[in-house]
């Protein structure tokens, strides 16, 4: 099973005061034990780096450090996806996600794992489905991987 995820998933995990028991934390964790294929862009924390930048209250509660540490542990486990040339195809209602779509299709992805709407409105593109981190976990059980 292959998932990439979307840049909400790390700043939720950023964020959250328990990420061990978090859904998005459960979908970090197994990650790194295995249970499916992690997959990653630079995309992703380039746009990690855009927010922290540019949203001085995120910037406060994430200390840069721990938002390098935690792309650093992934990408140790994650299938890193060449990044793209651009301009990317217009799929979704919001043109900053279609990076993602186009990464995710090209790379193979079964899953994109998201918590924003627009994305999780879409539902399946090219027979990637585009579902939260709770649904994923349940597929992930479903599976037998968790």
């Amino acid at each position: 099973m292959r998932a990439l995820i979307d840049t909400n998933l790390l700043i939720a995990n950023l964020l959250s005061p328990t990420p061990a028991t978090a859904s998005t934390g459960v979908v970090f964790q197994s990650a790194l034990e295995g249970r499916f294929t992690l997959l990653f862009t630079d995309g992703v924390s380039d746009e990690l780096d855009r927010k922290l930048l540019e949203d001085a209250v995120l910037a406060k509660r994430i200390p840069r450090a721990d938002a390098d540490e935690l792309i650093a542990i992934l990408t140790t486990v994650a299938e890193l996806i060449p990044r793209l040339p651009e301009p990317y195809p217009e799929i979704g209602r919001d043109r900053k996600d279609d990076f993602l779509i186009a990464h995710g299709i090209v790379s193979g992805a079964d899953y994109l794992v998201s918590w924003d709407k627009d994305l999780l409105d879409l539902k399946e593109i090219d027979g990637m489905r585009i579902v939260s981190p709770p649904e994923f976990l349940r597929i992930l059980r479903e599976a037998g991987l968790l």
